[in-house]
């Protein structure tokens, strides 16, 4: 007998796991990426079971947030003001569900040590950069995170090799467009 849809759960506890229900809340975002207090939004509209009792369920999901590689925490930008950083998605954990399906699990996503220090070393690279540039360098990161995750896992030591390659932290040119997109 198929489950019933998200909306029939009603005040019933849904069956997703705390990482099913981020998953699903960041992934739904159009940019891929979305604050605590809107992924908890996120989960409260869709699950009313989860307005009741917010302290408990939200103090695990916070553990989960923090303790999942599958989960990378960015660095609010300048240009969007406000408390807290962004949630997103690892780009090499797409397949973390069986066939799409958020009730099963394939395996528990887990990075190397290697792929885990390039990751967080691609994400401190933020804290170092002007606030004109920080957009262009969360998009930057984005990007080497993605590189990242596209090498397989027998080449992850070419981490190192992609993180040489980012962006100086000090500008001998003014901040133009043309600075930004043209040849390095």
């Amino acid at each position: 007998m198929p489950r019933p849809g998200r909306s029939t759960y009603g005040e019933q506890k849904p069956p997703y796991s705390y990482i099913s229900l981020t998953f699903m809340a960041i992934n739904s975002s159009s940019e891929k990426m979305l604050t605590l207090s809107d992924i908890y939004k996120f989960i409260m509209d869709r699950f009313p079971y989860y307005q009741k009792n917010t302290q408990r369920w939200q103090n695990s999901l916070r553990h989960n947030l923090s303790f999942n590689d599958c989960f990378i925490k960015i660095p609010r930008r300048p240009d969007r003001p406000g408390k807290g950083s962004y949630w997103a998605l690892h780009p090499a954990c797409g397949d973390m569900f069986e066939n799409g399906s958020y009730l099963r699990r394939r395996k528990r996503f887990k990075l190397s040590k290697q792929a885990k220090d390039a990751t967080a070393a691609a994400l401190a690279d933020l804290k170092h950069f002007e606030t004109a540039t920080q957009a262009a360098v969360q998009e930057h990161a984005k990007m080497r995170l993605t590189a990242l995750a596209a090498a397989p896992s027998h080449l992850q030591p070419l981490g190192e090799t992609l993180l040489s390659s980012s962006v100086p932290t000090t500008y001998k040119q003014p901040f133009t467009i043309e600075n930004i997109i043209g040849p390095d």
